[in-house]
C-alpha cells in the first residue's frame, strides 16, 4: 500500500464529505483548507490526522474580505462579484486570513511532497488558488476544480492547466478533473 496525499480547498465542506471520508479511511492524508470555521471543526473531528486550516487561499497574503450568507452555507467566497451574482438575499462580510497555497505547503509536513489529488472548489476564486501554486515544485497528479464559465474549454482555468501539461479527463456540471500528462 502506497500512502496518498490529497489537498482539499473549498468554500464549504458540505457536499464533498463522502469522498473526503472515503479517501481518509483508505489511508490518504493531507490538508483541508476552508473559509468556514464550522467546516474546519468538522474536519478536525472527521479527519484528525490531517492538517485542517481555517483560511482563504489566493494570490494575496494577508487579510481579505469573505462574503457569506449564514454560518453553514455552501456559498461563501472571497470574490465580491461572485457573491453579488450567485447569492440570494442578504450578503454578510467579514475578514479572514489569506495565504498562497505555496506558503501553506512550505510551512507543513507536506513541503516538497508529491500531491496525488488537489480538489479546489472556492466559489469563483479557483484560478487564484491555482496561480498561488508553484507547478515546478508541486505538480499534482490529478486536479478537480470548479469552472463556472459557460464555455469551459475557453475558460481561464482550462487554458491555465493545459499550458501546464494537464488534460481534462472528466466533466460534471461545474467540477472537472484534469490529469497531468
Amino acid at each position: 500500500f502506497k500512502q496518498k496525499t490529497a489537498y482539499e480547498i473549498s468554500a464549504c465542506l458540505v457536499g464533498s464529505e463522502m469522498c473526503i471520508r472515503d479517501r481518509y479511511l483508505n489511508g490518504w492524508e493531507g490538508i483541508n483548507i476552508d473559509i468556514s470555521a464550522f467546516s474546519i471543526k468538522l474536519f478536525n473531528h472527521l479527519r484528525a490526522r490531517d492538517l485542517n486550516l481555517n483560511l482563504a487561499i489566493s494570490k494575496k497574503e494577508g487579510m481579505v474580505d469573505m462574503y457569506f450568507q449564514k454560518k453553514l452555507s455552501q456559498l461563501s467566497t472571497i470574490k465580491k462579484q461572485h457573491a453579488n451574482k450567485s447569492f440570494q438575499g442578504n450578503i454578510k462580510k467579514k475578514q479572514i486570513e489569506s495565504k498562497t497555497l505555496d506558503n501553506v505547503l512550505d510551512r507543513s509536513k507536506f513541503r516538497d511532497k508529491k500531491i496525488d489529488f488537489l480538489d479546489i472548489d472556492v466559489e469563483g476564486a479557483d484560478i487564484d488558488v491555482l496561480e498561488s501554486l508553484d507547478f515546478n515544485r508541486y505538480s499534482p497528479e490529478l486536479i478537480c476544480v470548479e469552472v463556472i464559465e459557460k464555455n469551459n474549454d475557453e475558460s481561464q482555468i482550462f487554458k491555465f492547466l493545459k499550458k501546464r501539461g494537464y488534460q481534462k479527463i472528466w466533466s460534471g456540471v461545474f467540477s472537472h478533473v484534469f490529469k497531468r500528462t
